[in-house]
């Protein structure tokens, strides 16, 4: 099936948008060139095929795409118990080298919903992970899936613990920090006003903030004001 499944992929690249995806992902894996509404459509039809388990108990980290459509076939599977989405899940996550992976692979908001409790607990011990690309999906995990009325203070002191010093990581962290601005601002505010981040992640989140439509120009020159000069 693995080889089947090469197969498909390279005959769905494409080399100008393999140029592409080169200049704009940074990434130790080879980029073959794949559009995602293709490799989508392969990992739908992977999802709903009898060879489905097999297929992920056995599947090939090769390239940029073959980590991908693992990815989305994972979230493509019906009725996965936290056990075996996790167990899915791990060697994923410690594959990813870049930030596309990441972002596009990282989102999983029927499974938080039906099991939010035990999907914090598996992503937590990538909050302090030494890896660069496990601690931004942990903070990418946090901005999709805890940015609401119900988590925001646990997602704000996490956030306050994750290890800075890493630019993707740094990023992620201003990302969502900007987001918490935006939606919760009385309770973001005072992590900038108590100079909790450095100063890249605490300016790089006004910035983000301050080009948001929904922030007031009032509050932009507020947080224009807090920037660390």
């Amino acid at each position: 099936m693995n080889t089947q499944i090469t197969q498909q992929l390279h005959a769905l690249a494409e080399s100008d948008y393999k140029a592409f995806n080169t200049k704009l992902i940074p990434t130790n894996y080879e980029i073959l060139g794949i559009r995602m509404p293709a490799l989508k459509k392969l990992a739908k039809e992977i999802a709903a095929g009898a060879d489905v388990e097999s297929y992920l108990e056995n599947a090939e980290y090769t390239t940029y795409e073959h980590i991908l459509l693992y990815g989305l076939v994972v979230r493509q599977v019906k009725n996965l118990s936290p056990e075996k989405l996790f167990h899915y899940l791990h060697p994923l996550i410690l594959r990813f080298d870049n930030w596309a992976h990441v972002d596009t692979l990282i989102s999983f908001p029927k499974a938080f919903k039906k099991y939010p409790g035990e999907m914090l607990k598996f992503f937590l011990p990538f909050k302090i992970h030494e890896g660069e690309f496990t601690k931004r999906t942990f903070v990418i995990f946090l901005m999709d899936h805890c940015m609401d009325e119900t988590h925001i203070d646990d997602t704000l002191k996490h956030l306050a613990e994750v290890p800075q010093g890493q630019y993707y990581v740094d990023m992620a962290i201003a990302w969502a920090l900007s987001y918490g601005l935006i939606k919760f601002y009385d309770k973001t505010i005072p992590y900038l006003e108590q100079r909790i981040f450095s100063k890249f992640v605490h300016n790089k989140a006004i910035q983000k903030a301050r080009e948001s439509f929904r922030v007031t120009p009032e509050v932009k020159e507020f947080l224009k004001e807090m920037k660390i000069k």
